[in-house]
C-alpha cells in the first residue's frame, strides 16, 4: 500500500512540475497570466493581507498543537510511551525543517534555471522532485 502512495505522490508531482514546465514554453501568455494571478493572490488576516510571519505563526502553533495533544493522548494511552513520542517528534520536526531548507533551495534554483520566471523555474523542480522519488522507489525496491 505505502509503495503505491508513493508512486502516485512521485508521479502527481512530476506531472504537475511538467504541467508548468509546458506552460512556461509553449504558452507564454498563458505563463504570465498564471504568474500574474499566483502574484496578486492575497489572503485575508483578520482584515488585512496576511503576510508570511502570519502563516509562519499559525504553521508553528499549529504543529505544536498536535504535537503536544498527540503527545498527551500517547501518554494517557501508554504512559511509558511519553518520551519515545516527544522523541519521534522531535526526530521528524528535524526531518520536516530538513525538508523545507532543501525545497527552498530546490526552488530558488528553480528561478534561476527558469530564467528568472517562477513557474517554468518551479516546474522543473517540482519534475526532478517527483523523478528523484520515483527512482529512489526503484532504488529501494
Amino acid at each position: 500500500m505505502a509503495d503505491n502512495v508513493i508512486h502516485w505522490v512521485g508521479f502527481t508531482i512530476q506531472t504537475i512540475g511538467l504541467l508548468l514546465v509546458t506552460i512556461e514554453l509553449y504558452l507564454p501568455k498563458l505563463s504570465e497570466s498564471v504568474k500574474v494571478f499566483f502574484e496578486r493572490i492575497q489572503f485575508q488576516f483578520v482584515r488585512r493581507p496576511g503576510t508570511r510571519q502570519d502563516w509562519n505563526w499559525i504553521a508553528t502553533g499549529s504543529y505544536i498543537f498536535v504535537w503536544v495533544i498527540s503527545v498527551a493522548v500517547v501518554s494517557i494511552w501508554e504512559p511509558s510511551m511519553s518520551f519515545i513520542a516527544n522523541i519521534a517528534f522531535t526526530i521528524f520536526t528535524v526531518f520536516l525543517w530538513l525538508i523545507i531548507y532543501i525545497s527552498k533551495i530546490f526552488v530558488r534554483l528553480g528561478v534561476v534555471l527558469g530564467r528568472g520566471n517562477a513557474i517554468g523555474g518551479v516546474g522543473l523542480v517540482l519534475a526532478l522532485i517527483g523523478f528523484t522519488i520515483e527512482v529512489s522507489k526503484m532504488v529501494i525496491a
